[in-house]
């Protein structure tokens, strides 16, 4: 199933935000890219922050919540 969100970025090119496949996730790569506005952050700590709740609010529209099984 593929993945939207309007919580994390829209995809620039031909690829999705995120696929789920039952048993496994897949997110794109993330730019730091604030979905609400479309700017971003100069600090590369807050570049690595942003990226990270991209993947995040990906993750929560496929339903994993950010539980990580194993």
């Amino acid at each position: 199933m593929i993945i939207t969100t309007a919580d994390a970025p829209a995809a620039i090119g031909p690829y999705v935000q995120g696929v789920n496949l039952g048993a496994m996730t897949i997110t794109s790569g993330q730019l730091p890219i604030n979905p609400l506005d479309g700017t971003m952050p100069e600090d590369i700590a807050e570049q690595a922050r942003q990226s990270l709740e991209n993947v995040k609010a990906i993750v929560e529209a496929a339903g994993t919540h950010g539980r990580a099984d194993r």
